[in-house]
């Protein structure tokens, strides 16, 4: 016969164990309605780090051990509620639910339940994604209620879960580039859906009714369709990473760093000249390269998506691609619907691990012929460590990076050793997409930011000043109207902003911005909407700035 004491043991062991049969259901409910999605609409929602798992199930084994039945169906029914508008934003824009639209769902709440209702009978299954596993996860929660281990600390653990995002969203280093906690691919739906209305509910909503950051309104931009090439066409980004023209043979530097370049440069088809990034970090640059915004403080681009590159491209009948040695936080921001085929890091990361920046080669070898076609390859190498991203390919060590050299002349030749690279890269990609191209091919060359390496005293690219922003626009065209190149080089690309305006032009667009101020170029700081600050500056004479301010 057992004693009182065991038979209490027994039973906490007991409780323990259902608890975490039963947490493990808890994470498997929450991260369902993901996998269940794509049945109704084909939206894939790509992947989504292994972590997520084990905090999904820390959740579970809180929610199993909370001693009152409120906090429980409180907290799953909040979580589904907010699920289920994000899944009705996925079935109805392909897109995640984003802060800015939790805000205006707010402010047209009638208009959002009239369209909803409106269209019912086409998304009936979004209640049902999130309700089916929902109910199952409530069902296992209370058949098992009794046998459950309690502590009347798990309520505390699943407000601590609820709250989680926005105390990492106020104390994160980057907390103050708001981006970085958008929705993102690699990120489970309910982490996307969290961290947006914690976004909005502690960030945006009080900065706005408090008035703590200054805000302007931008007039919206105007489009005019422009003839598209009746032939089959394809149009290249090629996004590079921290690459700096001071280091590139091909605008002067006394090392040959870029021989393919090099070697281009009398081609009438090559137009290449210096200018500016449109921030100084790629998670504040890219959003605003790739929906081509002007003004850091605009966040139209953002909200609407409607100059989003992307965007452009699918309208005109282009096939597109987003293939990035790096992760896909990249993209940030970026409405992702209309991204055919996108490919990061974490999707294919034992190719990145194997073949470094080579593995986008292999990619770009899977591409599917077609007509038109849109495709961005943005590249990893030149990003620090610079030598890690080289060490696979010992004829790129031509500078020596040895531990008896001084660090300021190593770290300069391991950066001029991964610049070599990034060259022989861009031959390889040219080569492979012309092998697999029908008709004209664009190519448009650039990087997220530049890179400084010493000067004033700085290394790397988070000052704001001229250095960090400074990059190589260039343009390759193959079978281009030489008229298209002519007006290249009488008006050369000086901004990020004017090669997204060129690119667009090239889709078929034409982009008015009635704020754009003829010869003055904004540059944006480490954090999106000029968080961090950024730059106002003219064009001065030989393209050298002038008038130079900045705001913080």
């Amino acid at each position: 016969m057992l004693r009182p004491g065991s038979v209490a043991v027994k039973k906490m062991c007991i409780g323990i164990a259902v608890n975490i049969i039963v947490g493990l259901v808890v994470a498997a409910a929450l991260m369902a309605p993901a996998f269940i999605l794509p049945w109704f609409t084909g939206t894939p929602l790509t992947w989504f780090r292994e972590k997520y798992l084990w905090m999904f199930w820390a959740f579970g084994l809180a929610l199993a051990g909370c001693p009152r039945v409120w906090p429980v169906a409180g907290a799953l029914g909040l979580l589904a509620l907010l699920e289920v508008t994000q899944f009705g934003s996925l079935a109805f824009s392909g897109e995640y639910i984003t802060p800015f639209a939790i805000g205006l769902m707010f402010v047209e709440i009638l208009e959002v339940l009239e369209t909803a209702a409106a269209h019912s009978m086409h998304f009936f299954f979004v209640p049902l994604v999130v309700i089916v596993p929902y109910a199952f996860c409530s069902l296992a929660l209370g058949l098992t209620w009794n046998r459950q281990f309690k502590s009347r600390w798990c309520i505390v653990l699943i407000i601590v879960f609820l709250l989680f995002p926005l105390v990492r969203i106020k104390t994160h280093t980057d907390r103050a580039d708001i981006v970085n906690f958008f929705p993102t691919a690699n990120n489970p739906s309910l982490v996307n859906t969290l961290n947006a209305y914690s976004l909005w509910f502690g960030v945006l909503m009080p900065e706005r009714i408090l008035g703590t950051r200054e805000t302007r309104k931008f007039a919206s931009y105007t489009f005019r369709g422009l003839p598209v090439e009746p032939s089959a066409m394809t149009v290249v980004v090629i996004m590079g990473e921290s690459l700096t023209p001071s280091h590139m043979s091909l605008f002067g530097y006394d090392r040959p760093t870029t021989p393919f370049l090099d070697s281009l440069a009398e081609n009438p088809s090559f137009v290449f000249g210096k200018g500016f990034s449109a921030a100084n970090a790629t998670r504040s640059s890219l959003p605003m390269f790739y929906t081509v915004q002007y003004h850091p403080l605009d966040e139209n681009g953002l909200q609407k998506q409607d100059a989003n590159l992307f965007l452009l491209a699918k309208n005109h009948g282009f096939t597109t691609y987003y293939l990035s040695a790096q992760n896909s936080n990249c993209l940030n921001g970026v409405n992702l619907s209309s991204i055919d085929r996108m490919v990061t890091s974490e999707s294919r990361s034992e190719l990145f691990e194997r073949q470094k920046d080579e593995g986008l080669l292999e990619l770009l070898q899977e591409i599917q012929p077609a007509e038109r076609r849109f495709i961005v390859v943005h590249q990893r190498n030149i990003h620090l460590p610079y030598k890690t991203n080289t060490e696979h390919r010992p004829q790129f060590q031509k500078y020596p990076i040895g531990d008896d050299i001084d660090f300021a002349t190593a770290n300069v030749n391991a950066y001029d050793n991964a610049v070599g690279y990034v060259d022989f890269l861009y031959r390889q990609v040219i080569s492979e997409i012309q092998k697999k191209s029908k008709g004209p091919v664009y190519f448009f060359i650039t990087s997220d930011h530049g890179e400084e390496l010493g000067e004033n005293g700085h290394w790397g690219h988070d000052q704001l000043n001229l250095d960090s922003p400074s990059v190589p626009l260039i343009f390759y065209g193959v079978g281009v109207d030489a008229r298209f190149i002519g007006g290249l080089r009488q008006k050369p690309l000086y901004t990020h902003y004017e090669m997204g305006k060129k690119i667009a032009e090239v889709l078929g667009y034409e982009i008015h911005n009635p704020e754009e101020e003829a010869g003055v170029v904004y540059v944006n700081g480490v954090a999106s909407f000029g968080r961090s600050g950024y730059l106002r500056f003219r064009r001065g004479p030989a393209d050298t700035p002038e008038n130079l301010q900045i705001f913080r």
